[in-house]
């Protein structure tokens, strides 16, 4: 049997695969493409009822709470100017959250809030120079005054402008002293960028351009347009020393960079000095975060709050709770916003909407999590329900049980949920665990759309036990998706041949061929897929796919690993979904990898260089032990875009090199 080079396995919060494809979780003519997203609402839970082989099974409906309802033509709106903590995420980035995608949760429909424009990496350098950021805010000022209308533009940035690079070029292009720039690095790199506003010269900027400096040039730019400025000083970072945030964390800098002459300095009262001496209403999220933060600290649930391995980008419960602390300061100090806040709905908020356990031989057990919180809930309990083949339990070492309940209190943050795989028999199990509480309809925050039956919300687990196998013949096939001449290849070759005859590849109508490009690291031709549309959507889409088939037939055939080489090309910011499945319909499949890019994927979503044009090899479990005798098995590979990007298919691609399975026939 050969081995494969290199295995890559991608799981969320270090312990969570998850999955864009459901387990009995869509109705009949339900497709997760066309389903629109739905707010849930207060409700009574019905109680799950009947053993584990009744109800492991049920039909739910597509659900996301990520969107609120909101009124573009609101007279009054919001413009939100940030980085990547008030930024707006897709569901596909998991359960990371901006507070300023939120924010419409707290205002009724007079208010609109525009969370368009803020993005991840921003400083309140980079915002304001770069195309497309500032200069549209000052767009929407100008057309909203003509028409008399009222609008706010909440400025919130300090994160990237503490950036640091040796050399100077972050420095350049992001970073800011707080009030003074005695280092002497020059501005000069945005004049000659094409992604910045050429009529704009930093080198003119006061002091090279100081934080303070940005904070004053929104502040004029937006009076002068008739807009209404408001100066929010930086979410804490968990940086934590001794039980509490540092000042570091809370964004004051006192410690010199090497190759400068002075610390940063104190970004949150630069912030408040610069408001205060425009008269301009100030939010101090940093110290109001920061008394948060540290109580979460205490009760050993900053985990809740701050997304997985970063102490800096949140959660959509720390999301709600940044949402929460500032309009507790922007009712008070501004009258007119406060007569159209309003109360969130209370949430039980889960952070996955699948868990895929992989293929085990009975007897042996593995264990995973997600993670449940509550926001805005003061009582009640909170029930999960484990179906057949499985048990949960708060502790990941002991007490697994079918189910198990959770008091809800006013200070309950969440808890990890440990989910342990244990099949008793060579079969799948394909079922949905569920999650209640006795008052409030659980939701999946902002983690990939799930779906939910009545008030129960479903987490689709599967899972299977495997078969020991020995003995049979070997086979290897191949799709290398090209040929000699350079041309699309869709047929597969067996080694040896004959042994089993898969079928020929087919891609779905959302994909078109287009020209081979080499491996610019082995110098190997590879096949290219482009959108057929020149659009890429910003999610996993049903009709844009590559598919490969092995049907079975009457012989004992065993797959024991599927692997797939893939890059993107032209672009860093493709994805793509791997799924398998045994069902003529594509129904239940198993997931290999979800949001895939070819390497590790950074906190802010983006990859390294590395992903574009570099075949990176992706893997099944490597002892699959699947007997597919009478079925059909079929891979599928979705790629889409991290977010869509209109009208740049042509140039924006998926790359295959070798697609193979490994195997055995008896």
């Amino acid at each position: 049997m050969k081995k494969l080079k290199k295995l890559i396995s991608l799981a969320a919060a270090g312990v969570l695969l998850l999955g864009t494809a459901l387990i009995s979780c869509k109705t009949e003519d339900e497709s997760p493409s066309s389903q629109p997203e739905t707010t849930t609402q207060l409700g009574q839970t019905t109680p799950p009822s009947g053993n584990d082989e009744d109800d492991t099974d049920i039909t739910g409906t597509k659900v996301s709470t990520v969107k609120p309802v909101s009124d573009a033509n609101a007279d009054i709106q919001i413009v939100m100017c940030g980085d990547s903590i008030m930024r707006t995420y897709d569901p596909a980035d998991g359960d990371e959250t901006g507070w300023g995608q939120v924010l419409q949760f707290y205002f009724d429909t007079g208010v609109y809030v525009n969370n368009t424009l803020s993005n991840g990496g921003r400083s309140s350098k980079s915002f304001y120079y770069e195309k497309g950021r500032w200069e549209n805010v000052k767009s929407i000022l100008t057309e909203r005054s003509a028409a008399g209308k009222k609008t706010y533009v909440f400025i919130n940035f300090g994160h990237n402008d503490q950036k640091y690079s040796g050399n100077g070029s972050t420095f350049m292009n992001y970073a800011t002293y707080a009030k003074e720039n005695p280092s002497g690095w020059a501005d000069v790199t945005y004049t000659k960028e094409s992604n910045v506003l050429d009529s704009y010269d930093p080198s003119t900027a006061p002091d090279n351009g100081t934080y303070q400096d940005f904070l004053q040039k929104y502040i004029d730019e937006t009076k002068a347009l008739g807009g209404i400025p408001v100066i929010f000083s930086p979410f804490v970072r968990c940086d934590v020393s001794g039980g509490k945030v540092t000042d570091k964390g809370a964004h004051n800098l006192t410690t010199v960079y090497a190759n400068e002459t002075a610390a940063r300095g104190d970004y949150p009262a630069a912030a408040k000095e610069t408001a205060e001496a425009n008269n301009v209403t100030f939010v101090d999220i940093t110290q109001l975060t920061r008394d948060y933060v540290d109580s979460a600290v205490a009760a050993g649930k900053e985990k809740f709050v701050y997304w997985p391995n970063d102490n800096t980008h949140v959660r959509t419960l720390g999301a709600l709770k940044i949402c929460e602390l500032a309009m507790s300061k922007i009712k008070e100090k501004i009258p007119e916003l406060a007569s159209h806040a309003v109360t969130p709905d209370a949430r039980i908020l889960v952070d996955a909407n699948t868990i895929d356990f992989g293929r085990l031989y009975p007897a042996n057990n593995t264990v995973k999590s997600f993670k449940v919180s509550a926001f805005n809930v003061t009582s009640g309990k909170i029930t999960i329900k484990a179906p057949k083949g499985y048990t949960v339990s708060l502790s990941e070492n002991s007490g697994f049980e079918k189910s198990l309940e959770i008091n809800t209190t006013a200070s309950y943050i969440g808890d990890n949920i440990y989910v342990k795989f244990e099949p008793d028999s060579v079969a799948e199990f394909n079922y949905n665990l569920q999650v209640t509480h006795s008052s409030i309809t659980p939701d999946f925050g902002n983690s990939p759309v799930g779906c939910a039956k009545d008030n129960i919300l479903l987490v689709a687990l599967t899972g299977a036990g495997k078969q020991q196998v020995a003995g049979g013949q070997d086979y290897e096939i191949t799709w290398p998706m090209i040929d000699s001449s350079n041309k699309v290849s869709y047929t597969a070759t067996v080694d040896p041949e004959g042994v089993v005859s898969p079928a020929v590849a087919v891609i779905g109508s959302g994909l078109k061929e287009t020209t081979y490009k080499n491996d610019y690291v082995n110098g190997k031709a590879r096949t290219r897929f482009c959108n057929s549309t020149s659009d890429w959507a910003g999610a996993k889409d049903e009709n844009t796919y590559v598919e490969f088939k092995l049907p079975a037939g009457t012989a004992s055939v065993i797959v024991n690993q599927i692997t797939l080489e893939l890059a993107s090309s032209g672009t860093g910011n493709m994805r793509w979904d791997i799924l398998y499945s045994t069902n003529d319909d594509f129904s239940s499949p198993v997931t290999i990898v979800q949001g895939g890019a070819g390497t590790a994927i950074d906190q802010d979503g983006a990859t390294s260089a590395k992903a574009n044009e570099v075949l990176t090899a992706f893997a099944s479990d490597p002892d699959m032990g699947m007997n597919i005798k009478g079925k059909t098995l079929t891979i599928r590979v979705y790629p889409y875009m991290k977010s869509a990007d209109p009208g740049k298919g042509a140039n924006r691609m998926i790359m295959f090199g070798d697609v193979k399975i490994y195997g055995l026939v008896q």
